[in-house]
């Protein structure tokens, strides 16, 4: 969304199909982004067209807390959030002058041009979009702190409907990390962006991330059940308080909340609760398995997720763990 128009683009996303790459049109440039999981494809794509002697370009989490290794496969990096310099790295890319590393800072989310959903491929069963950036938590294994601030920014509603209006995927995700936030003032947006979207008249039905909080607010779950929301993913992450404070979460401890009543406030609104924990802690001990099963059914989630802990570069825990 942030390219000219006067480039043309053509999007693949190896989560669906790999093509042969020496059968397409040479490209100008290759942009890859990747999660760390990705990062070993992604190096190997980049290898297949620097053999050709095309340049790449690669961005997004992992490329950023791993920069000196990424400019050893790559041409150029952009470290952190993309909109600020990447029309400069097109055109120094046109221009046969690409840098070794381009500095991205925090945008404004009014910055944030809409995703080009025109530009993908047909099949997807969820569209996506993003309304918010940063997460006011500062959890020790996530990285999103690291990568986009713990400050809470919003892009503006009246853009965010626009977006809603070219994904042409019934379902959607709203791949914000922490869509509702923690302050009153958070909150107040999100009702207001859900009472838009009821104006809108969307017909979408779409899921999303948030923290328990989010059973805490009557009003504000009538309001995202009116707007379409038929599920949120809710980070539990440990069963036990111990957890939690190792894992840098004391907000869920907050007010002694009983966590299987507010999934049940959320499920009555048809809201399905999709509850994740982590495997692995310190404070975990044989048996921990059997442990999160039972805590789940407890909590009456309907869906479980359970990761092992993993220290992913950026993070607290990766600082720790190295």
């Amino acid at each position: 969304g942030l390219t000219p128009r006067h480039w043309d683009i053509t999007i693949v996303d190896e989560n669906i199909d790999t093509p042969d790459y020496s059968t397409l049109p040479r490209p100008d440039l290759v942009g890859l982004t990747a999660f760390t999981s990705q990062a070993p494809r992604a190096y190997a794509v980049a290898a297949e067209f620097r053999g050709r002697g095309i340049p790449v370009v690669m961005g997004g989490i992992h490329a950023t807390f791993r920069e000196e290794e990424a400019q050893g496969r790559v041409d150029a990096v952009v470290i952190g959030e993309a909109e600020r310099v990447w029309v400069q790295v097109l055109e120094d890319a046109a221009a046969g002058k690409l840098k070794p590393t381009y500095r991205g800072a925090l945008a404004d989310m009014g910055e944030s041009s809409p995703a080009r959903h025109d530009l993908l491929p047909e099949g997807y069963y969820f569209g996506s979009i993003q309304t918010t950036r940063g997460c006011p938590l500062d959890c020790s294994f996530c990285s999103v702190s690291a990568f986009n601030g713990r400050t809470y920014r919003r892009r503006p509603i009246p853009e965010v409907i626009a977006e809603f209006e070219l994904i042409p995927e019934r379902f959607v995700l709203v791949v914000d990390d922490n869509l509702i936030g923690t302050r009153r003032d958070h909150i107040a947006r999100a009702k207001d962006l859900f009472r838009a979207m009821i104006d809108a008249d969307l017909d979408k039905r779409w899921f999303c991330q948030a923290t328990i909080n989010m059973a805490d607010d009557e009003e504000l779950l009538a309001l995202a059940s009116r707007a379409g929301c038929v599920g949120v993913f809710i980070g539990f992450e440990s069963t036990n308080p111990e957890g939690l404070v190792e894992v840098h979460k004391k907000y869920n401890l907050q007010k002694a909340r009983d966590y299987r009543a507010c999934v049940r406030r959320i499920q009555r609104h048809k809201i399905g609760v999709v509850g994740s924990f982590i495997m692995g802690l310190d404070v975990d001990r044989p048996g921990i398995g059997l442990d999160i099963a039972a805590t789940a059914d407890r909590y009456g989630v309907d869906l479980l997720n359970v990761l092992f802990l993993t220290p992913l570069p950026g993070t607290d825990l990766w600082k720790r763990m190295e």
